[in-house]
């Protein structure tokens, strides 16, 4: 009797989970169409700037333009991590991992050396050499394992 109202609490709450991650994925796809539409406007108010008349990207606008690319890709990337949590009910670390790698790419091409100071920057070169590390090692662990 007590057995069987525990199992229905815990069928209730991976029915509830279920729906918590089915719709942040909903909101992930929505961010991520909203982002693209603002990226296309970005795009050609930057390519197609009326008041010079000619086809030119400044360098600022073009950094803030790869920036919002990267952004964009974090989003498909998350969004590629709900779904396998969705399906498996597991978070992979190697996609984790790739979303942060890409977090990090995207800070260092942004990055304006002049605001930092330099502990900073080996601090963050730090942190680019441990994901490097952590992804390296589960690709090896995950190649071992298929063999």
């Amino acid at each position: 009797m007590v057995d069987e109202r525990i199992d229905k609490a815990v069928s209730l709450m991976r029915t509830v989970k279920k729906f918590m991650t089915f719709s942040v994925l909903i909101a992930m796809y929505i961010v991520v169409g909203i982002s693209i539409f603002e990226l296309a406007i970005a795009l050609y108010a930057d390519i197609f700037d009326s008041a010079s008349g000619a086809m030119h990207i400044e360098i600022d606008k073009l950094l803030k333009i790869f920036g919002f690319f990267f952004i964009i890709l974090i989003g498909f990337e998350l969004i590629e991590t709900i779904e396998m949590y969705f399906k498996e009910n597991v978070i992979h670390a190697e996609i984790i991992l790739l979303v942060a790698v890409i977090a990090v790419s995207r800070k260092v091409i942004l990055l304006d050396l002049e605001k930092y100071e330099p502990l900073s920057i080996v601090g963050l070169g730090l942190i680019i050499f441990a994901l490097g590390g952590c992804y390296a090692l589960i690709k090896v662990s995950y190649r071992g394992k298929n063999v």
